[in-house]
């Protein structure tokens, strides 16, 4: 199994990397999450830390920290309706973000896994939409993963960290 183990590196939290297929409850106990309980369509809960796991095409990633954590990975690959994306799931200052973009698709993308990203560690997901309100967006870090090629991924962690937290690396 090739784990990567991605850029930057944020005190208290451990991101890995691995190729699809890979198990993210092995990868999350091999960080020492423990025991990891799956929870469908929620977010797992660890004996250890807080959890996330996201998976696409070719690629797995988890991430473990001493606070909430969000991650997401996507595989980037044509989108035949940008349009239509923008509009049924940015909110309008993203959507405009995108469009102006010099490579839209990719743009949608890295704002999709930064919004992703943000809006499991808020512990909400995307059910309600990827258009986040201010309150929520300023509470959230969101930083890109350094991934392999052909993908695009983000982590958030709460914007302001509990002081003496350890470094993950």
């Amino acid at each position: 199994m090739s784990v990567l183990d991605p850029e930057p590196r944020i005190p208290g939290v451990a991101v890995r990397l691995a190729p699809a297929g890979t198990s993210p409850y092995a990868l999350l106990e091999d960080l020492g999450a423990g025991r990891v309980t799956r929870r469908p369509g929620r977010a797992p809960v660890a004996e250890h830390g807080h959890v996330s796991v996201s998976r696409t095409d070719g690629l797995v990633a988890v991430a473990l920290a001493d606070r909430p954590v969000g991650v997401d990975v996507e595989r980037v690959c044509p989108l035949p309706d940008l349009e239509a994306l923008l509009r049924d799931h940015l909110g309008v200052a993203d959507a405009a973000a995108v469009r102006s973009a010099d490579d839209p698709e990719r743009a949608f993308l890295a704002t999709w896994v930064h919004l992703e990203a943000l809006l499991k560690a808020e512990g909400v997901g995307i059910v309600d939409g990827l258009d986040p309100a201010p309150d929520v967006r300023a509470r959230w870090r969101v930083v890109p993963l350094g991934v392999r090629p052909g993908h695009c991924g983000a982590v958030a962690t709460p914007e302001r960290p509990a002081l003496g937290l350890a470094s993950s690396g």
